[in-house]
């Protein structure tokens, strides 16, 4: 029996780039050894957490327009318990609904304030991903099919979207 993931997630990438937003996240620190257990940690958290669960508000930080995963605490990830208090890592994102994320770019985490040390360019890029995002939406230049857990441009396509 085949089960329906309850979260749909998309990436956005520059007209101009090889790599989505996400994939230059990842490529960044996938080889680094002193974040392997970070990256593992946040690939179970969206994949085995939000992706089996759905968005819900609580995994997630508000950062401005934009989103931001881990959240902040200690959470179960099967039979392992994963502390975010400290975490390395901050990954952006904007969640739509409980069933639609757009993950954008992240880095490490070096200081209190997202907007601050080594995730402030990415911190900016995701709220201004974000603003175009949301504002499309208001505008129905994006469409919502919560249904599907599926975004859609105003034509129907629903594999690349150009804002």
């Amino acid at each position: 029996m085949d089960i329906e993931p309850a979260c749909t997630f998309y990436s956005v990438k520059w007209l101009d780039e090889d790599f989505t937003e996400t994939d230059k996240f990842i490529l960044k620190y996938k080889d680094k050894t002193e974040f392997s257990e970070s990256l593992q940690a946040l690939a179970s958290f969206i994949t085995d957490v939000i992706g089996e669960d759905g968005a819900y508000e609580s995994y997630f930080r508000f950062e401005n327009d934009a989103h931001a995963i881990p959240p902040s605490g200690i959470y179960q990830v099967g039979e392992i318990e994963i502390d975010y208090r400290d975490f390395k890592l901050r990954l952006y994102c904007l969640r739509i609904c409980e069933s639609i994320v757009v993950l954008f770019n992240g880095a490490e985490k070096t200081s209190q304030k997202a907007q601050d040390g080594n995730t402030s360019m990415v911190f900016y890029e995701a709220n201004m991903f974000a603003q175009r995002i949301l504002k499309a939406i208001i505008k129905r230049e994006i469409l919502i099919d919560t249904e599907n857990a599926r975004i859609l441009s105003d034509t129907g396509n629903s594999t690349e979207i150009i804002l």
